[in-house]
């Protein structure tokens, strides 16, 4: 049971967007922590409209989708897995964050990461285009659920 995650429902995954994209437009902590904010409502928000256009109403069931179909990378952070899942499009590009001193650079199903230690970036404004990008998602899933 410890590795088993939350059978979270459709409906909770929808509120969860809401409550912290709501949080990241009304506080003005450090730019870090209101970026992990954002990164976890687009998360959110895309697994609950991912939820919606298969048909599954718990995490479990997407879970079982995602098996049956070969989607594994769904049920993660890789928000732009989930993208490419309800935007074929493609419309909002999301690159890899250059990390300070050499130190790599971070794919976007790491930003989490990166915004929750607090890592230094190479270029702070590579990163500001990115919140940017995510923002925008999180409006775009704001008229799709």
């Amino acid at each position: 049971m410890a590795n088993k995650r939350l059978n979270v429902t459709r409906r909770e995954f929808q509120d969860s967007y809401r409550r912290h994209y709501r949080l990241y437009q009304n506080t003005n902590v450090s730019d870090k922590s209101r970026r992990l904010v954002l990164f976890y409502s687009v998360e959110c928000g895309l697994k609950s409209l991912i939820m919606k256009e298969t048909g599954n109403d718990t995490y479990e069931e997407l879970e079982t989708y995602c098996e049956t179909n070969g989607k594994y990378n769904i049920t993660g952070h890789d928000i732009k897995a989930m993208l490419k899942e309800v935007n074929p499009r493609n419309e909002f590009v999301l690159k890899n964050i250059s990390l300070e001193k050499g130190g790599g650079s971070v794919p976007p199903m790491r930003f989490n990461e990166l915004w929750r230690y607090g890592a230094a970036v190479a270029d702070i404004e590579e990163e500001e285009r990115t919140e940017k990008v995510l923002a925008k998602i999180a409006e775009w899933i704001k008229t799709r659920l």
